[in-house]
């Protein structure tokens, strides 16, 4: 397996788990791959919590990452790190022996697997490491399988108090943000453009059922819109400017004693049009619960503006304290990489490329995936050991960074300087192969499973 971790890096292209055996850097023969998948399948537990092989390698890289941390981000984090939970797709068709659902995609919703990825963020473009690739269940949605994936990573590996996991607007509903309070995991999601909101209520007036909510928060229209607590503006390198709104403690229906910070972000042109048609909404909830009293008067005392000059203000050290809006803005602004991430890794890595099937395609599917992760990881980790000045840059490559695909270029020079060689096989023999006379019964069949409306 370790060899085949080392001719994912290197390349090229593989349209299947068998195009790995044909690279240079592979010594042993097709069969021996698939052989190290069913081995490996066999030694996973029955669950994700299961203390196996696959978690004490979670464990491992997530050890080695906090031993050689990333370079610093950029200011406008305000110093939270990012970790990124999405879903996607691998199509199975024609599969007749899997169990699979229809899974959405870029395609729209087709016959397919899913995999839902937890992923940390540590460098520019697509460098966004997969903490786990695991496999969904076709009854299950992307919303209740995050939520169990979280739960089972904070319980195996905790959660840093600085860390905010951010996700689209699918993941920011009650019941997934319910469970990250649980995990004490604070949340930061876009949110549709249709949502409703609430002010808190004010304090008990002394007669009638106390009142749970306050005026209602309408996000796609601007008069329900109350006052915000803090407006922040700042200017855009290639011109124009961004200004954001944030709300401190808005109410969800069916969670009324929860505190929510709403933000609203609208980017503007040069001329002061706004870029895009709709502004950009953003829910976060903090790590810990909080109750409010409900008779104390909610108050809202003017407006404070913050300045392109002034400093961002960092988290609360107790990871309790929401982030400004620009804060957020940037936080939002690198989700986007783990699509990226994803695309390299189905097209470069080819980790929708192994079409397994029988009743022990999951455990073999799960198996593929983490050697396709341990690849990247094993990209972004060779990445200290480049010199870029003495790199000798192709002419079409005008970015001069070292980016995965470039780093996928030159792993094989790296490998050669660190004196890799081929492992040496060991020569066993042909496979007497199946016994005269014995027939093997026919696998399972399975429909595409649909979930119910």
């Amino acid at each position: 397996m370790l060899n085949v971790i080392d001719a994912l890096a290197v390349g090229p292209r593989p349209a299947s788990p068998v195009e790995v055996t044909e690279s240079a850097l592979f010594a042993y023969h097709h069969h021996s791959l698939y052989q190290g998948l069913r081995r490996g399948a066999s030694a996973l537990g029955e669950k994700i919590t299961s203390d196996d092989w696959l978690l004490k390698l979670r464990s491992e890289r997530l050890s080695w990452l906090r031993a050689h941390p990333p370079p610093p981000r950029e200011d406008e984090l305000g110093g939270w790190t990012i970790r990124i939970l999405d879903a996607t797709n691998h199509s199975r068709r024609q599969a007749k022996t899997v169990q699979v659902g229809y899974v959405h995609g870029v395609e729209g919703m087709k016959p397919g697997i899913g995999h839902s990825i937890l992923s940390e963020r540590v460098g520019e473009g697509s460098w966004t490491l997969p903490l786990e690739i695991s496999w969904m269940a076709p009854e299950q949605s992307p919303t209740s399988f995050g939520a169990a994936q979280i739960e089972a990573f904070v319980a195996a590996h905790g959660w840093p108090a600085s860390t905010v996991l951010t996700v689209d607007s699918q993941y920011t509903v009650r019941p997934f943000l319910k469970s990250m309070i649980a995990q004490s995991v604070p949340a930061l999601g876009r949110l549709r453009n249709n949502r409703c909101f609430y002010v808190a209520a004010e304090g008990y007036r002394g007669f009638g059922r106390p009142a749970q909510l306050g005026p209602r928060i309408k996000l796609n229209e601007p008069a329900s819109q109350p006052e915000a607590d803090l407006i922040e503006t700042w200017k855009l390198a290639r011109g124009g400017w961004v200004e954001g709104r944030r709300w401190n403690d808005v109410r969800q229906t069916g969670w009324a004693r929860q505190p929510l910070t709403l933000y609203q972000i609208i980017e503007y042109e040069v001329d002061g049009k706004p870029r895009y048609s709709r502004p950009l909404w953003l829910l976060f909830v903090g790590s810990t619960p909080r109750v409010v009293d409900r008779r104390a008067a909610r108050s809202r005392t003017g407006i404070l503006t913050v300045t392109e000059a002034e400093p961002v203000s960092s988290p609360d050290t107790k990871g309790r304290g929401a982030p400004t809006p620009r804060q957020a803005s940037a936080i939002y602004g690198e989700r986007f990489s783990i699509e990226h991430a994803i695309r390299f890794k189905k097209q470069e890595l080819g980790m929708v490329s192994g079409q397994f099937n029988g009743l022990a395609a999951e455990g073999r599917e799960q198996t593929w995936v983490e050697l396709v992760a341990t690849a990247f990881w094993l990209l972004w980790a060779m990445r200290e050991m480049v010199e870029e000045e003495s790199v000798h840059w192709p002419a079409w490559w005008r970015s001069r960074r070292l980016t995965p695909g470039a780093m996928r270029r030159l792993a094989a020079g790296l490998f050669l300087q660190f004196g890799w060689q081929k492992p040496e096989v060991k020569p066993r023999g042909k496979s007497p192969g199946r016994a005269k006379g014995a027939n093997q019964p026919p696998r399972k069949r399975f429909k595409v499973y649909r979930v119910g409306t």
